[in-house]
């Protein structure tokens, strides 16, 4: 029996399309091609992936041992090969605040703490890169996000009236990351 295997990666610009149907599949197509490009190609910027990857058969490592692949970002040269790809976050580096933007798992590799592990990556991304505290905002109905941010330690600040097209965001920080 063969199962999947993960791998996080920093993506690059080859990832779009990939990006792309992974956010029509988790945001009904919210973002749209330039808003990913913009993101792949800031400096400021850092975007994770999980791909997913067939085992061989015998040699599948749980998730808590997912390869992490985090080379150093070179827009010119997009060298990447990805299988497929099941989750992204996404990061900006302001001073010193990191606000993360985006975390979304397919639908059908949800559950098995990926979004976690995206989550960690991004935070371990931004302290390296001199980060002191981290923000983001959530859908104040989605209670499988909330979970997850308050378990690694962020606490709400404050809500945003109608935020997601009408539906509030709820406002979390984390400091020190």
């Amino acid at each position: 029996m063969s199962s999947t295997s993960y791998r996080l990666q920093v993506l690059d610009i080859t990832a779009l399309p990939q990006l792309l149907e992974l956010d029509r599949r988790c945001y009904g197509g919210y973002w749209g091609e330039q808003g990913y490009r913009v993101e792949l190609e800031r400096p400021t910027s850092t975007v994770i992936g999980v791909v997913a990857e067939p085992a061989a058969a015998g040699t599948s490592w749980g998730l808590g041992r997912m390869k992490v692949s985090i080379p150093p970002r070179d827009p010119t040269s997009p060298t990447q090969t990805i299988k497929e790809l099941v989750g992204f976050g996404i990061l900006w580096r302001i001073e010193e605040e990191a606000h993360i933007i985006s975390l979304a798992v397919d639908p059908e590799h949800r559950r098995q703490g990926l979004g976690r592990r995206i989550l960690e990556e991004l935070l371990h991304q931004a302290r390296a890169a001199g980060c002191r505290w981290a923000t983001l905002e959530v859908k104040a109905s989605n209670q499988a996000a909330i979970r997850l941010y308050e378990s690694a330690g962020f606490q709400r600040l404050g809500r945003r009236k109608g935020y997601y097209n009408g539906e509030d965001a709820l406002v979390y920080w984390k400091k020190p990351i």
